[in-house]
């Protein structure tokens, strides 16, 4: 049911609708002045390898986190929001410049400031102080931290701390003593980092020559190779997102003459999945569910895809061969705890903000930079074209916006998230025009967020994704409503029918009854990229088969 919407509450979604003219720079009067020091504040929110589990419903029925739920409640959830690249270097560099990897040719690690195609591309935070407000930010924002004079302020850079301390070497390339055990005989040490968990209360201790070269050694280390205190759960240090969450607190609690943007970066549930004991505590292992899963899924997906990114398969098996369905619901539980550690940590800043007086005149977004797969499609990982690594929660807070309370199922990207909020906060609307002049290529969620119902916008039909292997060819995904179309660069096609297989167990791009839906799919999924850039190592061959392409047989 529509939650009803106040007369005061519909009066300021319109006013904001009509106060934030696009503002030249010169020539203002007083009363746009006045407009501009009135727009509306941003807080951003982005969680690191935060999956659709956090989402009631469907979400994980384990799951806890009354926070996100509280603001789902007041915000239009987009259900079917996919990032543009499934892991969080690239997502997060697509998000904060509103542009296609394909358009930035980077799929990968770099730095914004390394990428020669950004060059000139003004990173969303900046824009925000190019016209006028105060912007801030902590935690993990892009990959690599702040990113220069993006922001006014800056907290914390990334940190995914603590880790076991080893006595000698680079911190956060160890696993945990407990964890070398388990997983020695199935991985090789580097990986061992990636399948790191459990409370802060088991304080890590090596013994010497557990691994050769490898002092004694107790105790935890932040990523800088500081030491972490730890005594008990009420005398310790705070891990790296409980101080970027006080460092957001604390700007919330000042008293700001312009407007803000405050961009929050929590680092959880991205491993090593350490978390304080509580949180491990509110789900009993007899209790754990695991996903959905289907033995040889993989069976039917295209070669290209389940044969790349051997990380995350790797891991997957390493952890059943050490403990069978234990050693998985030990990896659920301690995802579910990190999950609900860092939902606390948002409920500290949506608390700051109710409390600070600005949140009647402030937009709230949530969102996380890619799902994660949590042995669906035997993977622990992201990095993949499939609906576990896609799709994130995005929930969008304006005050007053009809929209507030309902879902909206119509396929967005967080690319659209860089125009949206430059529609409702009145800024220039072309930030790189006369710098890179790279348009930018997402499109405002406006319309949803006044009636998440509607069936039309500016916008396409699809949501598009696409990874990459160093320099081979990309490969492409786009989720409608109700389907999932994948088109590698080799030719390959998966196609998913949501409504019958939400799970994508069969792949029906062979399937002659689908040869309509995949030819649809396929012009849409290649008119959005004629409208960026289509890559120059990407050919995949005519449709209807030229020799090149290589349909997976379904099951």
């Amino acid at each position: 049911m529509k939650p009803v919407q106040s007369r005061r509450d519909f009066l300021r979604f319109a006013a904001m609708s009509a106060a934030y003219p696009l503002l030249s720079s010169s020539g203002m009067g007083a009363k746009a002045v006045e407009r501009k020091r009135n727009r509306p504040n941003v807080l951003l929110i982005i969680c690191d390898d935060l999956n659709d589990w956090a989402l009631h419903p469907p979400g994980h029925p384990k799951a806890k986190t009354p926070n996100i739920d509280r603001l789902r409640q007041k915000s239009v959830s987009f259900a079917n929001a996919h990032v543009a690249v499934p892991v969080c270097g690239p997502s997060r560099k697509c998000l904060f410049s509103g542009l296609y990897p394909q358009t930035i040719d980077d799929y990968g690690f770099a730095a914004w400031k390394s990428v020669p195609l950004l060059e000139g591309c003004v990173p969303l935070p900046l824009h925000f102080r190019n016209n006028g407000y105060n912007s801030y930010g902590t935690g993990k924002l892009l990959h690599e931290g702040a990113g220069g004079d993006f922001y006014t302020a800056y907290g914390i850079g990334p940190d995914y701390g603590p880790w076991p301390w080893m006595g000698k070497g680079r911190v956060s390339n160890t696993p945990g003593p407990a964890q070398y055990e388990k997983w020695k005989k199935h991985l090789p040490i580097n990986m061992h980092r990636d399948l790191n968990y459990g409370p802060l209360s088991d304080v890590p201790q090596w013994k010497a020559g557990a691994i050769e070269g490898i002092p004694g050694a107790k105790g935890w280390y932040y990523e800088d190779a500081k030491p972490f205190r730890y005594v008990d759960r009420r005398d310790r240090d705070r891990m790296p997102d409980e101080i970027s969450a006080d460092w957001a607190v604390d700007i919330l609690s000042k008293k700001h003459e312009r407007p803000f943007y405050l961009g929050v970066g929590f680092i959880r549930p991205h491993t090593p999945l350490y978390a304080p004991r509580k949180y491990f505590d509110m789900f009993p292992i007899e209790d754990i569910q695991l996903p959905p899963y289907m033995r040889d899924d993989l069976d039917d997906c295209a070669s290209v895809l389940r044969e790349r990114w051997q990380w995350g398969y790797k891991k997957y098996e390493a952890l059943i061969k050490a403990g069978g369905e234990k050693s998985w619901k030990e990896w659920v539980q301690a995802y579910l705890a990190c999950t609900a550690f860092v939902d606390d940590q948002i409920g500290k800043v949506l608390d700051a903000l109710d409390k600070s007086g600005y949140g009647d005149n402030t937009i709230v977004v949530l969102t996380g930079d890619n799902g994660y797969h949590v042995g669906e499609k035997d993977c622990i990982q992201k990095w993949h074209l499939w609906e576990e690594s896609t799709r994130v929660p995005l929930l969008v807070h304006v005050p007053g916006a009809g929209g507030n309370g309902r879902s909206c199922d119509h396929p967005v990207s967080l690319i659209d998230m860089y125009p949206t909020l430059v529609d409702l906060c009145g800024l220039s609307g072309d930030p790189n025009k006369g710098r890179s002049n790279n348009p930018l290529g997402g499109y405002s969620l406006r319309p949803f967020l006044e009636n998440p119902e509607r069936k039309d916008w500016d916008g396409p039909s699809v949501a598009l994704m696409a990874i990459r292997d160093n320099k081979a060819s990309p490969h492409f995904s786009v989720r409608s409503r109700r389907y999932r179309y994948t088109l590698c660069g080799n030719g390959q096609e998966e196609l998913y029918d949501h409504k019958k297989d939400p799970h994508e167990w069969a792949n029906l791009a062979g399937n002659s009854g689908y040869e309509k839906t995949r030819m649809q799919l396929r012009k849409e999924l290649m008119s959005i990229l004629s409208k960026t850039t289509i890559p120059e190592n990407f050919m995949p061959g005519k449709a209807g088969g030229d020799g090149n392409e290589q349909q997976v047989s379904q099951r």
